[in-house]
């Protein structure tokens, strides 16, 4: 958690993919604080998206967070990646949906609440990498 899910109609070449998850990790943690180890990205071709779109991000996060800094994460990440991918951002769709951190598990483990990893005793002790 959390995870991204990046849907095109065609296939993206891997060299890109790899691009797209490390810009992905590198702006969610940079801005959240989230470690590294959280992120997952998933990749979705063939997908039927709405008319105009090339490609469509829907990113389940961890709740908590301010409304601001999940609007300032959805304009930092479609700005990076319209940049990366030299997609118009009319061309891309990006959504965040939230989800409280007690629902969802790393290595077998409760997530902590945003801003809690610090105090987060497994975590700190290497659990979750």
């Amino acid at each position: 958690m959390p995870l991204y899910t990046i849907s095109t109609q065609s296939s993206l070449p891997v060299q890109q993919r790899e691009q797209l998850a490390k810009l992905i990790m590198d702006v969610h943690c940079g801005l959240t604080g989230a470690p590294e180890t959280f992120v997952n990205v998933l990749f979705s071709t063939n997908a039927p998206l709405n008319r105009g779109i090339a490609l469509n991000i829907l990113g389940t996060v961890r709740k908590g967070r301010t409304a601001t800094m999940n609007d300032e994460l959805q304009l930092l990440m479609m700005d990076k990646v319209s940049e990366l991918l030299r997609i118009p951002q009319l061309q891309m769709e990006i959504s965040l949906f939230e989800i409280p951190a007690r629902w969802i598990m790393e290595g077998g483990e409760i997530l902590p609440e945003p801003g809690e990893e610090d105090d987060c005793e497994w975590l700190q002790n290497g659990h979750g990498e």
